[in-house]
């Protein structure tokens, strides 16, 4: 990765690219705050870009570099986990979002493939995001594969438990119906892992879990 004070002055390039996202960025957080998401998302589109621009102008090889790196003053793992959470909204008003919000969270996810959660923060929260929009178009085979890949690694990942159960049983996906048993049996799985992180949000999700479906059984029979 190129040295980024070396560009600071001998790079017109590299210097509007900063300029730029930071513009983006702050038109961004604008449009999310009065609501406009598939506006949000559009300048969301062009900080990525900006990104991505920034990788192969400096030689590097992911987000972490440029964090890592303070190649900017914003906290673009933190950006990314906002974008991603933008695109779910912007999904709710318009569909087509779906494959803008899975395309975005791939690349991103693949480009930080060797990192877990711990390493770069918010990984996980994109990760999820990549797994829901997997059920969100009915591949929930796929999702499951990625979780069980995602927690074969970072067993104590509790939060990644928590999201694989959330989608059979919290969010509701056409097409699919609400699985209680596979979803109890996954935060069971997650609390057997020794010094699992967020044990009490694990056991918190698992009495949350278990009322609903206590509900759900007294609503069938009434």
């Amino acid at each position: 990765m190129l040295d980024p004070d070396e560009l600071f002055y001998s790079s017109d390039r590299y210097n509007d690219l900063l300029d730029e996202l930071g513009d983006e960025i702050d038109a961004e957080y604008i449009e999310e705050r009065q609501g406009n998401y598939i506006a949000a998302c559009e300048r969301g589109f062009r900080v990525w870009e900006c990104i991505l621009e920034l990788l192969k102008l400096m030689e590097a090889k992911s987000v972490y570099d440029l964090a890592n790196n303070s190649v900017t003053i914003y906290d673009l793992p933190y950006w990314a986990t906002c974008f991603a959470d933008e695109l779910s909204n912007a999904c709710n008003k318009d569909k087509s979002y779906i494959q803008k919000k899975l395309s975005f969270c791939k690349q991103y996810v693949k480009m930080h493939e060797e990192f877990s959660d711990k390493d770069l923060p918010n990984l996980g929260n994109v990760r999820s995001s990549l797994a829901e929009t997997y059920f969100q178009l009915g591949e929930k085979d796929k999702a499951d594969s990625l979780y069980e890949k995602w927690l074969k690694n970072e067993p104590d990942w509790g939060w990644g438990w928590i999201a694989w159960s959330d989608c059979y049983w919290l969010w509701k996906h056409i097409g699919l119906e609400q699985n209680f048993e596979k979803a109890e049996k996954i935060l069971k799985k997650g609390l057997s892992v020794k010094k699992v992180s967020d044990k009490e949000h694990l056991e918190e999700r698992l009495n949350d879990h278990l009322a609903g479906k206590n509900k759900l059984k007294i609503q069938k029979y009434e």
